[in-house]
């Protein structure tokens, strides 16, 4: 036999080989048996059982995982784009005031005058069904906390009187447009955003008028420590769409606090 011949008969072997299933070569990616996830796996804003960002881990900014499971940062939820929803003219209120609770942790019961404490509100889910709730956003979220008297009836942290007039050379300021944003915490699960407050009394600061949203009123500055003595702290929060009494105790909740020596 020459050797054309040898060569073609051990290429033909080689192509009965191949067509037979003799390759050991794993399948490609794309074919049937592949194991990774299918588009449609990625969590919506509406799926129930979204998973929670891994503690520890980067929050998840590509897909609306991040709006959603047992333990939402609203630091990090509520500004994502993917969070946002169609805001509704006339949106019904929601009566969640038997699965809902909203609570004010203080880092401490007692500080010293003008020192500062970490203040966490929390949203817990206590149904066995997700909790939707919405927050205004404008362009960001606006939790602010607001000191009182001892009673909840005069807010001590603001200057008395009304602002003075802005700066001569200050152009109108105009509010921003104003979305919303909703997070879905999962059965007992919870939500929650973490502030801060420092007791001190304020001025009016027209220096910082320029530059300041006018969400955030007229803006004001450091002046001094409270006095010692027992406040109420009530945090304002973006909370929208729940129904809840005049003392506003889910889009507005209160804890005491003392201020001493």
């Amino acid at each position: 036999m020459n050797r054309a011949a040898t060569v073609l008969l051990l290429s033909s072997g080689v192509v009965a080989m191949i067509g037979c299933g003799g390759s050991n070569e794993a399948p490609p990616a794309s074919s049937a048996g592949a194991t990774s996830e299918p588009s449609s796996a990625i969590a919506q804003v509406g799926d129930a059982g979204a998973p929670a960002p891994p503690q520890g881990e980067p929050e998840v900014t590509t897909n609306r995982a991040v709006c959603t499971g047992r333990d939402i940062d609203l630091d990090t939820a509520l500004i994502q784009k993917v969070c946002e929803i169609e805001t509704e003219k006339d949106a019904p209120y929601k009566d969640v005031a038997k699965v809902l609770e909203v609570k004010v942790n203080l880092g401490s019961k007692k500080i010293t005058p003008g020192s500062h404490v970490d203040v966490v509100v929390t949203y817990t889910n206590k149904g066995q069904l997700p909790l939707a709730l919405d927050f205004m956003i404008d362009p960001v979220p606006r939790f602010t906390v607001e000191a009182y008297d001892g009673k909840g009836t005069k807010r001590v942290d603001v200057p008395k009187g009304d602002p003075p007039p802005p700066p001569k050379d200050a152009t109108e300021r105009l509010p921003s447009p104003q979305s919303t944003a909703r997070v879905i915490i999962s059965p007992f699960g919870m939500a929650r955003v973490k502030l801060g407050w420092d007791a001190v009394r304020t001025k009016w600061a027209p220096e910082k008028y320029k530059g300041t949203p006018v969400e955030v009123g007229y803006p004001r500055k450091p002046a001094g420590p409270l006095p010692a003595g027992k406040y109420q702290l009530r945090i304002a929060t973006p909370l929208v769409h729940v129904m809840e009494g005049t003392d506003h105790e889910l889009s507005g909740p209160k804890v005491d606090i003392e201020v001493g020596k």
